[in-house]
């Protein structure tokens, strides 16, 4: 089989996965597909049909602070993961995804938050696998007293630039892509716009 008969085999024998995980934020809490719940299935049936899956590459492409409203602060990361699909009889033939996640955590666990939560959604989409949510259909758990010092229409700090500056994309062509933003250099990007900028750029490289 080839990987695309593999990955369609394994999509058709997962058909859902139940939300058994409770999330609770302030004084709200709802339930969550656990990483455990993803995981399970998708490694019996990726052992059975011979893929390996795995994150290729990660970066982080935005991060602040958050304040509520009892100034408690909090990190915000957003991190982008390649994750990547292996034929394990045939190696050459591999598949690549990329998904986002983002992570809040009062100490330092905001980044394994955003990296788990990355991974979880990537096998989901990659294998269609149903939990029932809709995020278009239904808002996040959020304390609206909530306010973002770097994140919205602040313009990006110098890590972002420093990611910018590191793509091997032409300069006329860089030019374009900001334009096409309404932007006219790389110092004029809005926080709230890093994440598409910072993709259309990568994608012209």
């Amino acid at each position: 089989m080839n990987i695309y008969e593999k990955l369609l085999a394994i999509s058709s024998e997962i058909t859902a996965v139940a939300k058994n995980l409770e999330v609770k934020y302030g004084a709200t809490s709802y339930k969550a597909v656990g990483e455990a719940d993803v995981l399970k299935p998708v490694k019996e049936l990726e052992k059975k049909y011979g893929i390996y899956s795995y994150p290729k590459s990660r970066q982080i492409v935005d991060k602040g602070t958050i304040t509520n409203s009892k100034g408690t602060t909090s990190l915000f990361m957003r991190i982008e993961t390649e994750y990547c699909f292996v034929n394990v009889e045939k190696p050459e033939e591999q598949i690549s995804v990329i998904t986002y996640g983002d992570g809040v955590d009062t100490q330092d666990k905001a980044p394994g938050k955003a990296m788990t939560y990355g991974d979880k959604y990537a096998l989901l989409k990659a294998y269609k696998i149903v939990t029932g949510d809709d995020p278009d259909q239904q808002g996040s758990a959020t304390d609206n007293s909530f306010q973002l010092e770097d994140v919205g229409e602040n313009t990006i700090g110098k890590d972002k630039l420093d990611t910018i500056k590191n793509l091997k994309i032409a300069k006329e062509k860089a030019v374009e892509v900001l334009n096409s933003f309404g932007y006219e250099k790389s110092t004029d990007i809005k926080v709230k716009d890093f994440a598409k900028v910072f993709k259309a750029l990568k994608e012209n490289c």
